[in-house]
């Protein structure tokens, strides 16, 4: 009997210790995908990278939708195109008593008939597609490019409040060492109302610095199409420098010259004009209007090839000279900057020992903090300038391409 009692004891307690490690386990997410996502919601805080920030914007822009729909469309025109070029090849092909039995009139719209026996719709409907896809290209690289630059400015707002409140802490420490030094006779009243001065400025320029983060989050919320009041932690806080190597310039414009929306446009509009210009000279005489209408635009789609090279080539080496000043500002800056660092830190060595003024210290300190933030502005304007160059092959100031 006791032996009984023990074994059933025994196996209580191993049913137990099944059920809360069964417990335990339904209790623990599966992974730390699900155990961020339980405290992001929680916390109502989004973390994002610039990577997802990019995915987000992609995801949400409606110029994507539209492209898509205008695939979609211009499938079902080649369908079409195809259609009616074997209804107007059959047509052509029959004899004139056969299609006056058919009763068919031949000569309504006869140029369509003959744009459709030369396949014009056809191609019409794969140039269309061919842009559009070019377009879903370009598109996505100018969402990433725009997307990075609102980031960017978040980035560049939060890095703006950390030095206006250095900035601000250094002018109230300033203060407070002057009125020591007023209060044992060894300092002005002007240099009292210099140090509140520079306080109440440090204390603008900090408050401004929170607007900005604040109008910039905005921005990037709407591009992201999130609700305005949400909140975001951006976990891609460091801007890197990294410099430019050696470009040959030639080769990026050539092959810009082959890959750009512009002239694949120009391309595709000439080798349609040229069988539109046919069928019209074809049906009408040469003293008609049709007829030198025709002729004209086709000698328009003939010029417009060299201008879109030429105008591919000015956005290439417009980018280029854009990339190559903003590497040089940004270079330049950090100098600026090292040298403010050091003036800030001989000023203040200066005062303590009496061979310089408060106002001094104020000035460097302001001019320091200036030169710290227009360095982080041209280190973010180089990223963008790089990412515009490294994308010249596709897009440009001219790449507006429907």
């Amino acid at each position: 009997m006791k032996r009984k009692i023990s074994f059933l004891l025994a196996m209580a307690l191993m049913l137990g210790t099944l059920t809360n490690v069964a417990l335990a386990e339904d209790a623990v997410p599966a992974d730390t995908d699900e155990i961020n996502e339980a405290v992001e919601e929680e916390s109502g805080v989004l973390e994002l990278s610039m990577d997802e920030a990019v995915k987000l914007a992609t995801e949400s822009d409606r110029e994507m939708w539209k492209i898509d729909d205008g695939i979609k469309q211009a499938q079902d025109a080649r369908r079409s195109g195809k259609s009616a070029k074997d209804q107007a090849e059959m047509l052509m092909d029959l004899s004139l008593d056969a299609i006056s039995a058919m009763g068919i009139d031949i000569t309504n719209n006869y140029v369509d008939k003959l744009l459709a026996k030369n396949d014009y719709y056809t191609k019409l409907a794969d140039t269309q597609m061919e842009q559009l896809e070019k377009n879903r290209e370009l598109l996505l690289k100018g969402i990433e490019i725009s997307t990075k630059s609102l980031y960017y400015n978040v980035l560049l707002a939060e890095k703006s409040i950390e030095i206006n409140e250095a900035k601000l802490n250094k002018a109230n420490e300033q203060l407070r060492v002057v009125n020591l030094k007023f209060d044992n006779g060894s300092a002005t009243k002007a240099e009292v109302l210099n140090g509140e001065m520079a306080v109440q400025q440090a204390k603008t320029d900090f408050d401004s610095a929170m607007d900005d983060l604040n109008m910039a989050k905005l921005d990037l919320l709407n591009k992201l199409d999130l609700p305005f009041d949400q909140e975001i932690v951006l976990t891609d806080t460091e801007l890197t420098y990294v410099p430019t190597s050696e470009i040959d310039l030639d080769a990026v414009i050539e092959k810009a010259k082959e890959e750009r929306p512009e002239i694949l446009k120009a391309e595709n509009d000439l080798e349609l004009q040229e069988i539109e210009t046919h069928a019209y000279k074809a049906y009408y005489t040469s003293n008609l209007r049709q007829h030198k209408a025709a002729v004209e635009k086709l000698k328009d789609a003939e010029l417009n090839i060299p201008q879109a090279y030429k105008d591919v080539e000015l956005d290439v080496r417009k980018a280029y000279l854009n990339l190559i000043k903003a590497e040089r500002s940004l270079v330049n800056m950090d100098k600026t900057v090292e040298l403010a660092t050091e003036a800030a830190r001989i000023n203040k060595l200066l005062y303590d020992n009496g061979m310089a003024t408060s106002l001094d210290v104020i000035d460097a300190d302001t001019n320091l903090a200036q030169a710290e933030i227009g360095r982080y502005k041209m280190l973010s304007a180089y990223n963008i300038s790089k990412l515009m160059f490294d994308n010249s092959n596709l897009m440009g100031s001219s790449s507006s391409v429907q």
